[in-house]
């Protein structure tokens, strides 16, 4: 005769069973955004021209992650992992899906090192920075997941319950994987706002700054409530309803890998609207500091090269009803006021 389940069994089973189906929401959400919304545009912008390493890091990125949320659906549907062999695999797996993880997140992190690496490329301090920042956050992640794992114990399943999936320890202090991308990306955040408004003025005509800050504060959000969730999560082991689909979910992986993709499709699809790459749109940011817009030709950005005073400021410049002089310049050509 089978004993009877405890209460803690029970709810460490509903647990399991709410971390499944999330996995299986999250999985169908990124097949839906990358292979039903987004592929048109990722073979537009990302499977032509040359093989840059931002390309090469968004596609690993897109790919990456539904694998391993496929990785961590396996560890939840097997049929009775108790012999000895399989709860060996469902250890390995696990591990695996904590490394990986912090592999997927450290995809997403470069792919904003180099789009922020752009906007300060002038500058040896800020870039050197960002890049101790991101192997630093990468290096205590990675250690953290991976002592997690060592640290894991594979627990008896009950198989005469007929009950799917690897039972595991849960982490008590998981929410230490994560806390190092916020930090991250907060920072990197930061410096995008910063680049973008410093001069407020001037903002206010920047189609490519705006664009910058919008998604930059979209990505931050989604980063900032994936992590927050996680945290809250793992600090109720009482909950396992909650804390367990916190820990083995690929709820921060998913979240910030669509998000991540979002971001660069945008730059992309704002640089091809302007006949030119997201590289050459980030590397020319000061464009963003001298009133422009798109001109009729595909490709044609109008500048109005208005009069200084020789007073003003660099960064002032004169309204149109006071200059004296008003040039129309686009990257086909030149005109004054009487052939404009």
């Amino acid at each position: 005769m089978s004993t009877p389940l405890s209460q803690e069994d029970i709810a460490s089973f509903q647990g399991a069973e709410s971390a499944r189906i999330l996995l299986i929401a999250l999985f169908g959400l990124s097949v839906y955004e990358q292979w039903l919304i987004t592929l048109d545009d990722e073979l537009k912008y990302f499977w032509t021209g040359p093989w840059e390493l931002s390309r090469i890091l968004f596609l690993v990125n897109r790919y990456l992650t539904p694998a391993i949320s496929v990785l961590a659906l396996v560890c939840f549907s097997l049929s009775s992992p108790s012999p000895e062999d399989l709860r060996q695999f469902c250890k390995r797996a696990i591990q695996a899906v904590f490394v990986t993880s912090m592999l997927a997140l450290g995809v997403v992190q470069a792919m904003l090192v180099i789009r922020v690496w752009y906007l300060f490329s002038q500058s040896r301090i800020v870039s050197i920075g960002m890049l101790v920042a991101f192997a630093v956050t990468n290096i205590v992640s990675l250690f953290f997941a991976i002592a997690d794992g060592i640290d894991l114990n594979i627990l008896e399943n009950l198989p005469q319950f007929n009950i799917r999936g690897c039972r595991a320890s849960r982490p008590p202090k998981f929410w230490r994987l994560y806390l190092p991308s916020l930090i991250l990306h907060t920072v990197l955040y930061c410096l995008t706002a910063f680049r973008a408004l410093r001069n407020r003025r001037i903002f206010k005509r920047a189609p490519i700054l705006k664009r910058l800050v919008r998604d930059g504060g979209f990505f931050y959000f989604v980063v900032f409530i994936s992590v927050l969730l996680t945290t809250i999560g793992s600090f109720l082991p009482q909950y396992p309803s909650i804390n367990i689909p916190a820990i083995f979910s690929t709820l921060i992986v998913a979240t910030t890998s669509i998000a991540a993709s979002r971001v660069m499709l945008s730059i992309h699809s704002l640089a091809a609207k302007l006949g030119s790459d997201s590289a050459w749109l980030l590397n020319n940011i000061e464009l963003s500091r001298v009133p422009w817009r798109r001109g009729a030709t595909e490709g044609e950005i109008i500048v109005d090269q208005l009069g200084r005073d020789s007073n003003a400021d660099d960064d002032e410049l004169y309204s149109p009803s006071t200059s004296d002089l008003s040039l129309k310049t686009s990257r086909v050509g030149r005109w004054n006021d009487e052939t404009w």
